[in-house]
């Protein structure tokens, strides 16, 4: 994620990262994790997403990872999204 506000007293950004994999079939969530900048360490107007999620926990079929990030300060948010298949 790139170009995230910074608050000009505290000199950070300020964003909210969702992460969200639902069942293409049935639309429904299995994961939902909501991670904050401030949980993330010192970062800059750069940040690097990265997660790890285990297929165990996942049934063979197709799923869709949303991924929102609410920049606090701009007020902009980017929700990227893509599909993958999980297979026996």
């Amino acid at each position: 994620v790139y170009n995230l506000g910074v608050d000009d007293k505290t000199h950070k950004p300020s964003a909210t990262v969702e992460y969200d994999v639902i069942n293409a079939a049935t639309n429904k969530p299995v994961v939902h994790t909501v991670e904050t900048t401030e949980q993330m360490g010192n970062i800059g107007e750069q940040v690097t997403l990265q997660k790890s999620l285990s297929a165990a926990n996942l049934v063979p079929g197709v799923y869709r990872i949303q991924i929102k990030v609410n920049d606090n300060v701009s007020k902009q948010t980017l929700d990227p999204s893509a599909t993958f298949a999980v297979e026996q």
